[in-house]
């Protein structure tokens, strides 16, 4: 079983917090959005990018709500940071689930990051 240190180091997990600061320098959303036209002159970046799949728009989307969360920001910069995936993430910067913390109030980690708990409201 991978150590959650092995998580965060990996390639694809360092790609999103290098794609995810470099979003969040622009300064907005819309700013945001344009940025992943000049992201395509720099062609390394750009090489990682299409390797790890991040090329597809919807996957864009995704990392531009990540840069800039609606609610829970200090949260999602620890899943980020802890190497979660994209999706779960994004649930958490929507605010359609929380990170799980212990009695200690630490958060709890789990197989593949942080573990992160949909909030009851949104079950069906």
């Amino acid at each position: 079983m991978k150590t959650a240190a092995r998580i965060a180091d990996h390639p694809k997990a360092r790609l999103h917090r290098e794609v995810v600061a470099r979003l969040r320098a622009f300064g907005s959303v819309e700013a945001a959005n344009v940025a992943w036209l000049g992201f395509r002159e720099n062609q390394r970046l750009w090489k990682q990018i299409v390797t790890y799949g991040l090329s597809n728009p919807d996957r864009q989307t995704k990392l531009n709500r990540i840069a800039f969360p609606e609610t829970n920001f200090g949260g999602v910069e620890a899943a980020l940071k802890a190497g979660n995936n994209l999706n779960r993430i994004e649930e958490l910067a929507r605010g359609r689930a929380s990170l799980v913390v212990d009695s200690s109030g630490r958060y709890k980690i789990g197989a593949k990051g942080l573990m992160i708990a949909k909030n009851d409201r949104d079950r069906k």
